[in-house]
């Protein structure tokens, strides 16, 4: 039996940072197919439109016109998209940030570091979380 392989949504305006979290996320096998948007807003459609069908999301706080939060509030809109874990990924490291997700029940908040290494190996741990809970664990 193949384990099953989490399709994963990243929602980040900023492509160096995308080209990082691509390239992470391809270093595990649990990981299937990666979507990547830039605008918020046109993540917002295909998710309503079921054209996108993830398993987590990764998603920045800070991004133009529409940021993270206000992303998952309308995303927790969408009957299919109520319980997908959502991972904030973000530069910020603000205590009411940090607690604005918490209330919000992201499934994680994940400061940006420094090292390449250091977020492949954060982004592994949410992975093995995410895959656990699909799997009953």
């Amino acid at each position: 039996l193949d384990a099953p392989r989490l399709d994963v949504l990243v929602v980040e305006d900023d492509a160096a940072d995308t080209r990082l979290i691509q390239t992470a996320l391809r270093r595990h096998a649990e990981v299937g197919n990666v979507a990547t948007r830039n605008l918020p807003g046109r993540a917002l459609l295909e998710l309503s439109a079921g054209r996108l069908q993830p398993g987590l999301v990764l998603l920045d706080i800070i991004m133009p016109r529409l940021n993270g939060f206000e992303f998952l509030e309308v995303m927790r809109r969408v009957p299919a998209m109520t319980a997908v874990p959502v991972v904030f990924l973000t530069t910020s490291a603000a205590t009411r940030d940090i607690q604005r997700a918490n209330d919000n029940a992201a499934f994680g908040y994940i400061v940006k570091p420094d090292s390449y290494e250091e977020l492949e190996a954060r982004i592994g741990a949410v992975i093995r979380q995410a895959v656990n809970g699909l799997n009953g664990r």
